[in-house]
This record gives C-alpha cells, sequence and structure tokens, in this order.
C-alpha cells in the first residue's frame, strides 16, 4: 500500500514537470536540478565538512556511555513518549515534499522566480538529504530502538544492547534520522536560498524540530540518530541554499606567518 502510493506519488509529481516544461526558460537555474556543481563545491568548504564530520559524534559520545539508552528512557518512561504516538511527524516530510513540488510548479508556469528559485533550491536540498540518508542507513545498520519487537511488549525499554547493534550492509536502519536529516536541510537551504527575508527565512527550523521532537517521542530514532541527522541537514542546507542565491562560491588559502618559536599557519577565504 505504502509503495503504491509512493509511485502515484511520484507519477503525479512527473506530470507536473512535464506540464510546466516550457515556463522554466523564464527563471534560468531556478530547477531543482540546477546549480548541482555549485551544491557540490560547496558541500566540501570548510563549514560543511566540519559539520558531517561532528555529525559521526553523538553514536560516539552516546552509545558508549549508554546515554542513547538513557535518553530513551527519558522519553518514554520521563516525558510521556510512545511507540507511533503520532503520525503527523511521520508524514510531514512527504506532504511538505509535495506541497513543495506543487508550489515549485505553479511559480514555475506564472514565471515568479523570486518564488520559484528557493522552493528549487529547497527541493534539491530534501532529494540529496533522502539520498545521503539512504546510503547511511544502509552503510551503518544500525538498529532501530524496539529492534521489531512488539511495540507492546512490557519489556520493550529492557534492551539497551540495541544501541550498539551495527549491521553494516545488512540491513536499513536507523541512523541518521532521516526526517530529521531532510526537514533541517530543507530549512537550512531555505535560509541560506532567501537571506533577504529575514526572521521569515528561519521560518522553516521549528518545522523541524517539530518532526524531530516525533521521531524521539515516538520511539522512532535514537537520540544520536536525531543530532547526527540535523548536523547532516544543516550541512547540505548550507551547501545548496547559496547557490540559488546567487553567492560566491567558496575558497579558502592556507598561509603561514613566522613567529619567534616557529609559524602561525592561517586559513582564510570565502566559506
Amino acid at each position: 500500500m505504502h509503495f503504491a502510493r509512493r509511485a502515484v506519488a511520484w507519477a503525479l509529481a512527473g506530470a507536473l514537470l512535464a506540464a510546466v516544461a516550457p515556463a522554466r526558460a523564464e527563471c534560468p537555474g531556478g530547477a531543482p536540478w540546477s546549480h548541482l556543481p555549485e551544491s557540490a563545491a560547496r558541500l566540501a568548504s570548510p563549514v560543511p565538512l566540519a559539520l558531517a564530520a561532528v555529525s559521526v559524534v553523538p553514536p560516539l559520545a552516546l552509545i558508549p556511555t549508554g546515554a542513547d539508552h538513557g535518553l530513551r528512557l527519558v522519553a518514554q518512561r520521563d516525558l510521556g513518549g510512545s511507540p507511533n504516538n503520532e503520525r503527523v511527524s511521520v508524514i510531514a516530510p512527504y506532504a511538505f515534499a509535495g506541497i513543495l513540488l506543487l508550489g515549485w510548479g505553479t511559480s514555475a508556469a506564472l514565471g515568479a522566480c523570486a518564488w520559484q528559485r528557493p522552493q528549487a533550491a529547497i527541493l534539491q536540498a530534501l532529494v540529496l538529504g533522502a539520498t545521503l540518508s539512504s546510503a547511511l542507513k544502509v552503510g551503518v545498520g544500525r538498529q532501530w530502538p524496539n529492534g521489531g519487537r512488539d511495540p507492546r511488549a512490557p519489556d520493550r525499554l529492557e534492551h539497551p544492547d540495541h544501541a550498539s547493534d551495527f549491521r553494516p550492509f545488512r540491513r536499513f536502519g536507523a541512523w541518521p534520522s532521516g526526517h530529521t536529516l531532510t526537514m533541517v536541510a530543507a530549512a537550512a537551504a531555505f535560509r541560506t536560498s532567501a537571506p533577504e527575508l529575514g526572521l521569515v527565512a528561519w521560518s522553516g527550523y521549528p518545522l523541524a524540530l517539530a518532526v524531530a521532537s516525533g521521531m524521539w517521542f515516538g520511539d522512532h530514532h535514537w537520540a544520536s540518530d536525531i543530532v547526527s541527522g540535523a548536523l547532516l541537514g544543516e550541512a547540505i542546507g548550507e551547501s545548496v541554499g547559496p547557490a540559488f542565491a546567487g553567492g560566491t562560491l567558496p575558497s579558502a588559502r592556507l598561509g603561514a606567518l613566522p613567529t619567534a618559536g616557529g609559524a602561525l599557519v592561517t586559513l582564510s577565504g570565502v566559506f
């Protein structure tokens, strides 16, 4: 049933893209597949690379200390969480992508380039985020908090070993949270592609936070999955958005300044 719904959604998306194709020329670079080389170049710049590197820290820090399991207990026992306690956060990224695609198509058809560009940036960030999270889920193969057990079982919270169960390339795992990654990527892409909107450009972050909270309270993900997903999402959005805003491509230069005790290494450029 879920596969059929997604197939229908992709079919409708393809039909919409075909319908607005003639209007795309009115806004050069306003398609979701535009600026991919620029986005890739920015992804290799210091800030996104640092965010991606830091994204591996949460599981490395929270798993050995037992904090990942402890935070799960906090959400489920102390704060009233429960497995699949609501559906809004689960379907939010899919509904958001569908609405956004419709908005982008409408903007393209009307030639509203000011609206088309940021929506195209968000769509590109969503696709790149979903692709990255899926690849990492397969490559890492981390066990889900409930481990496939009956969510109504009385002992469902008594398996801390699930947090450290990794089977790379043997299952579609929990790390990182794809919902969190894609929503933060969308929020960051919007912020950086339309900085002229001021505080409005930050409006995607509360929605991303709400989805991330649903992943935790609903026992869908470990806390480290969510934090890592947010960091990776920010790295992607930070790379995609400026490419659509027309900013300067990132550049960096290493230098050395002689000192009394040796030399001071400097890093300068546009990031």
